[in-house]
Order: C-alpha cells, then sequence, then structure tokens
C-alpha cells in the first residue's frame, strides 16, 4: 500500500470537521474487531494509473494505491467477515509482522476504503455540502478599469476607455461590506485595471477601511494584484507599512512577458516589470507571481522558472488563459488546448523536481492540498465556491458580480451597489437565480463526473467557466481534462517516487507536513490460499 499524507492535518482536521460540521473524520486510533466483524467496500473503485492499482472512493475522495497481491484480496473484502480474511491472509514472520491482516484492515479502514460493520472512518458524504472550511467574505474591488498594459486575455477587459470608481462608489462599497455580518474575517482586494492607476483612492481606502465604524473585532486582510510596472519608492514604502499582500501579473522572461502583456503604447513592459519586483525586494515586501499560461509563453517551462529565480520568486500561480474577457475575441491568438496545458506542467513540475529548483506552483500546491485533506479551501477548484454569496467583486461603476472571473459576463450581474434595498453585499444574491444554480451544483449530478472518480477532488470546477462556455452552471468545467488527468498522475508520482515527494514536500507543497506511507502487506511471492 502506497500514499501520501498530512497526519498532523488530518488530527486537526478530525476535531474541526466533527465539531464545526458534524462530520465523521477518524484518520487514527486503535481497532477492536472480532471475527464476526463485517467489511465492506461498497463506493470504492479500483482504477490503474501506469500500471498501478488505485482504490477511491469518489465522495471521500479517500485513496491509496494497492500492490497486487493486496488488489487481490481488497476485490474480495466485501461482505466478509473479518475472521475470513484472518484465517486466509498469506502468513510471515510473526517477529516482524504478527496481526498483518489486522493491519492491511486498520490501514484500509482509516483512509476511508474500507467499512466495518457499515461503519465508515470517512464519512461519504463528506462533501455533500460545502467546502469544510469557514474563510470569511472577500470582496474584490475592481477599483479602476483601465490598465497601462494591453494584454490581449485580460479578464476584466480593462482599456484606457474603461471607468475607474470614485470615493463615492468605493466607500458604498466597503460601507456594504463591512455590513455583512456572516463572517468574523474581511478581505479586500484591491483589482483592475491596473490598481495603482488609482494609487491615491487606494490610499484613502485603505484608511476608510481599517478605520471603519462597523469593523469591531473583525479580522481584516488587504491586498492587491499589480502589474508591477507603476511601482515606486513611495508605494512600495506604503504596502510594507500598510501589511498589504501583493500579488504580481508576470508572464515570464523579456520575450514573452513583452509579447503577452504590453504596454497600451507597444512599448515593451518588461523593464519596468524588474524594476517594480527589485523595489519589492528592496523594501522587503513579500510578494508572489501570478503567470498566465497562454500562447506566448507555453514553449519552454525551464525558461520561466530560470526566469522565475533570476528575479526572486519563489512562489507563483499558473493560471492558464481561461475564455473570458478579451481571451475570447483573441482566442486564436492566445487559446491554449488542455492537452498543451497538461504537458506543460508536467514538464515543469519534472523540471523543477530533476533540478532540485527552490519554486512552489500554486496550483499544484492546492491540488496537493486537496489529496490531503477534507478541507477545500481554493475557491476557483470547487463547486462550493461562494460566488455571490462570500465572494463579490465589484465593478467601477458598482455593479455587483460573485467573483472576478465573472465581471464580463452580463447574465451574471447582481446589481448595482446603490439599487434601494440593498443592505449589503451579500443581499443581492440571495434569491438570483444563477447563484442559487451554483449552490446546488453536485458533481454527481452533471454529466460525466456521477461516473468520475475524481470528482470530489476537481468538484466539477469553475461555475463562472462553465457558465462562459455553455450558458449554464449545470455542466462541468471546460478545464476537466486537465483535473482528470493531473490528479491522478500526481497521486502516482508522488506516491512512489521517494526523491519526488521529498522535494515538494522540503517546499512547502505540503506545508512541510507531508509524509509517506510505503508497505505491502500481501507480497505476491507468498502463495495465499486458494479461495
Amino acid at each position: 500500500m502506497k500514499y501520501f499524507s498530512r497526519p498532523s492535518r488530518e488530527s486537526a482536521e478530525s476535531a474541526y470537521l466533527g465539531d464545526i460540521f458534524g462530520k465523521r473524520f477518524e484518520p487514527f486510533g486503535t481497532l477492536s474487531v472480532s471475527d464476526d466483524t463485517r467489511m465492506g467496500i461498497h463506493g470504492v473503485v479500483l482504477e490503474e494509473i501506469e500500471g498501478q492499482a488505485l482504490a477511491i472512493h469518489a465522495e471521500s475522495a479517500a485513496w491509496a494505491f494497492l500492490s497486487k497481491g493486496e488488489e487481490k484480496w481488497f476485490r474480495q473484502l466485501d461482505h466478509k467477515p473479518f475472521g475470513w480474511l484472518r484465517n486466509s491472509f498469506p502468513s510471515c514472520d510473526s517477529r516482524q509482522d504478527p496481526d498483518r491482516a489486522l493491519n492491511f484492515v486498520a490501514h484500509l479502514y482509516r483512509r476511508g476504503l474500507l467499512t466495518l460493520n457499515g461503519h465508515a472512518a470517512v464519512d461519504h458524504r463528506m462533501f455533500a455540502d460545502g467546502p469544510n472550511y469557514n474563510e470569511g467574505n472577500l470582496i474584490e474591488l475592481l477599483i479602476t478599469e483601465k490598465c497601462n498594459l494591453a494584454c490581449p486575455y485580460c479578464l476584466a477587459g480593462a482599456n484606457s476607455s474603461m471607468p475607474a470608481m470614485n470615493r463615492d462608489t468605493i466607500r458604498k462599497t466597503v460601507d456594504l461590506a463591512f455590513a455583512m455580518r456572516e463572517s468574523d474575517t474581511l478581505a479586500f482586494e484591491f483589482a483592475g485595471g491596473e490598481p495603482f492607476l488609482k494609487y491615491e483612492l487606494m490610499k484613502e481606502t485603505v484608511e476608510y477601511i481599517r478605520s471603519h465604524p462597523l469593523r469591531g473585532n473583525r479580522q481584516l486582510f488587504i491586498s492587491t494584484q499589480t502589474n508591477a510596472t507603476l511601482l515606486n519608492e513611495e508605494r512600495v514604502r506604503w504596502l510594507k507599512d500598510e501589511d498589504i499582500r501583493v500579488g504580481i501579473s508576470i508572464d515570464g522572461g523579456m520575450q514573452s512577458q513583452n509579447a503577452s502583456r504590453p504596454q497600451v503604447n507597444g512599448k515593451e513592459s518588461f523593464s519596468k516589470l524588474a524594476k517594480g519586483i527589485e523595489l519589492l525586494h528592496r523594501f522587503e515586501v513579500p510578494f508572489g507571481g501570478l503567470v498566465v499560461l497562454n500562447r506566448s509563453n507555453a514553449g519552454n517551462p525551464a525558461e520561466l522558472a530560470a526566469t522565475m529565480l533570476s528575479l526572486g520568486i519563489h512562489g507563483f500561480r499558473l493560471n492558464p488563459v481561461a475564455y473570458l474577457g478579451d481571451a475570447r475575441k483573441n482566442w486564436n491568438r492566445v487559446g491554449l488546448n488542455q492537452e498543451q496545458i497538461i504537458s506543460f506542467v508536467k514538464r515543469l513540475m519534472t523540471h523543477i523536481v530533476e533540478q532540485g529548483l527552490p519554486l512552489l506552483e500554486d496550483n499544484v500546491r492546492s491540488m496537493c492540498d486537496f489529496l490531503t485533506s477534507k478541507q477545500r479551501r481554493t475557491r476557483c477548484m470547487r463547486s462550493h465556491c461562494g460566488a455571490g454569496d462570500t465572494f463579490q467583486a465589484i465593478a467601477a461603476n458598482g455593479d455587483i458580480y460573485p467573483c472576478g472571473r465573472a465581471t464580463q459576463s452580463p447574465g451574471l450581474k447582481l446589481g448595482n451597489i446603490f439599487d434601494s434595498g440593498v443592505e449589503n453585499l451579500s443581499q443581492p444574491a440571495r434569491h438570483h437565480p444563477v447563484i442559487a444554480q451554483i449552490r446546488e451544483r453536485r458533481p454527481a449530478d452533471l454529466e460525466g463526473c456521477g461516473t468520475c472518480s475524481y470528482r470530489q477532488l476537481c468538484q466539477s470546477g469553475c461555475s463562472v467557466q462553465a457558465w462562459e462556455r455553455y450558458g449554464t452552471v449545470r455542466q462541468r468545467t471546460p478545464e476537466c481534462a486537465f483535473y482528470k488527468t493531473l490528479y491522478p498522475y500526481f497521486m502516482r508520482w508522488l506516491s512512489f517516487d521517494k526523491a519526488a515527494f521529498d522535494h515538494l514536500n522540503a517546499y512547502s507543497y505540503f506545508n512541510n507536513e507531508g509524509e509517506r506511507f510505503s508497505h505491502d502487506f500481501a507480497p505476491l511471492q507468498e502463495k495465499a490460499v486458494a479461495l
């Protein structure tokens, strides 16, 4: 049996999921099993992944790889009493493993792959009603929809003729955000366009947020996503002093950056970007990178990795270009198919491991998190994303959208902050028909997902991208092949390649708390009793 896990996370989640969500998760503990204890494997399927048998329970996302011998025994466990297995299981040196049958059963049970007298250690309805995580409210402020760059795939459709927020709009938005009482945490993100085109209004807004009369004891987080080309010493000092989280948009080295992220006047942007990055380093402002994978930078993952390290960037998120915003009209110029994206990610991660590079790609980190946790912390990689309820994006004119990806989809507009009767930002979503469909969206109900073993790992992906591509959220993500290929790929790779697992574990893909398990409970060379 082979798998990887995070025991410290599982221990914390065991209590948390039971106390907060009433869900059973018992990854540890001793078992009291009698010969009459009835075993069951209902809901578990076996899939062959690169010649190895993966046992996976699709609804609880429980999984482990079984050896050939373990697979043969596992297939026969359903409805059998434990005594049958104990008496039939291949014997071995009792000094090494005196209770091999019991240990085999215990590991299967604790992993959520076996029931004992109908009892499961991992709740089979683990993901039926939400992400099992209280993440607070996120408000994305499109403080301006103007931009000094002209990216052909711009999610917000930003250009020099677009509007920007004024003081009344942004203060009204902040007031409505604080009027939400659902959470003790509020996170504000300045986005655009390029938010530093409205630097003075950003400063004023941060002060207004921090001193807001309705703040109470709520925890605040403030962040910004910027192209970094307008940064100077004053602005970077301000980011540092105000403890604002920073994400910078970068598409690679000079050639890739200038091809996919030119200035509006057609001139190069890389030199301005590099200067902004240098200032962030000089003033010790932590930041991460956001790379939009498109035709201009999808050729050479080693080049992208080298660029990141040369600029002192050790953590970044690789977002494949989405069929949203300006990318719709420029798809033949920027678009990639799923095979190209999958190939790039595989080659990038192989390069990172083989070269021992200190690089953290955040999408892969999120996938590792989903494989080792019963919580779903990354909004855009799950059905229960909170769109409209715990996440709102406010356009420069005050229009309310369920998330930043939805702002170019008129059918997803929820209202406007100045509409009569709007008491807080989450109110317009409460009776919106599309948001109701997002709340009710379940992988098992969607065509192609109901029979997929990985449905609770990808959770059918982004609702907005499904809406944009198919006109309904009752559809799996257009990136289905991406998840359906890469989840089993990483499960297989990291379970069987110790060096690869150890490297990723050392660079925070498992928050430095990952462990591999490898033990064959039923080696084939030991002849089993005929059944």
